[in-house]
C-alpha cells in the first residue's frame, strides 16, 4: 500500500525538509485563492490566475512554443468554453466541492485529456504532470498532484484508478487527517475544502518514493 501512516509521515518529513521551501503551510494559503478563483466558474481571469500558477508550481519550463508560458495560455484560451462545460459537469456531481471518491474515471476523463492537449496539442504522449496538476486546481479534491521530483511520473489514469482503489480501501482515514493537520504550520484557519484526500495521497506517495531521504532528514 502506498496510503499509510508511515508514508504519509515520510512524505510529509520530505516535503518540509532540504532546500524545497515547499511550505510548512502544506499549501493551505494557496488553497484558499484555488478555491476562490474557480467559485464562479471557469473564465479567463480564473485561466490567467491558473497559468500563472502553473508556471510557479513548474509546470510550465519549456524555453520553446508549444509549451512556453504565453503558448500555454494561448492554447488554454482556445478550450476555454470547452473546459467550461466539462468543469461544469464535474462540479454539478455533488455539492460543495466533488471529492475522488464521488467520481470514476469516467466522470473527468475528458477534461483531463483537454488539459493534456493545451501542453501537447499534437497529441504526443507526454508527462502528465501538467495535466494533474491544472485539473488539481479545478478540483483539488479530485485529482492528485504528480511531479517529476517528489512522486516520479506515471499513466494518470492507471494512478488515478490505483490511488482511488487505495484512498477507498484506506482504514485509517481519520488518524491520517489528524496527522496532516497537526503538521500545517499556519496562523490562519485551516481552509474548509482543504483537499485531504489527494494531500494525503500525494503526500504518502512522495514518502513511499523517497523512505531514506525521509529517513534522514528525520535523524
Amino acid at each position: 500500500m502506498i496510503v499509510s501512516l508511515e508514508n504519509l509521515e515520510a512524505g510529509i518529513k520530505w516535503w518540509k525538509g532540504g532546500q524545497r521551501n515547499w511550505g510548512a503551510d502544506l499549501i493551505n494559503s494557496e488553497y484558499k485563492a484555488i478555491f476562490d478563483s474557480k467559485s464562479a466558474g471557469i473564465s479567463e481571469e480564473w485561466w490567467a490566475a491558473t497559468v500563472d500558477r502553473l508556471w510557479n508550481w513548474k509546470a510550465i519550463r519549456a524555453p520553446k512554443p508549444p509549451n512556453t508560458k504565453e503558448a500555454i495560455k494561448t492554447g488554454g484560451t482556445e478550450r476555454l468554453n470547452t473546459i467550461a462545460v466539462l468543469f461544469e459537469s464535474v462540479r454539478s456531481l455533488i455539492q460543495p466541492e466533488p471529492s475522488i471518491t464521488d467520481v470514476c474515471w469516467d466522470n473527468i476523463e475528458q477534461l483531463f485529456k483537454l488539459s493534456c492537449e493545451i501542453k501537447r496539442p499534437n497529441g504526443r504522449l507526454g508527462s502528465p504532470v501538467f495535466a494533474s496538476k491544472m485539473c488539481h486546481f479545478m478540483f483539488p479534491r479530485i485529482f492528485p498532484v504528480i511531479d517529476n521530483l517528489a512522486t516520479g511520473i506515471f499513466d494518470y489514469e492507471f494512478y488515478w484508478r490505483g490511488m482511488k482503489d487505495e484512498w477507498v480501501r484506506f482504514k485509517q482515514k481519520e488518524e491520517a487527517q489528524a496527522i496532516l493537520k497537526s503538521s500545517i504550520e499556519t496562523l490562519e484557519p485551516i481552509h474548509p475544502l482543504y483537499p485531504f484526500e489527494t494531500k494525503i495521497i500525494e503526500i504518502s506517495h512522495i514518502g513511499y518514493t523517497h523512505p531514506e531521504e525521509s529517513k534522514a532528514l528525520a535523524s
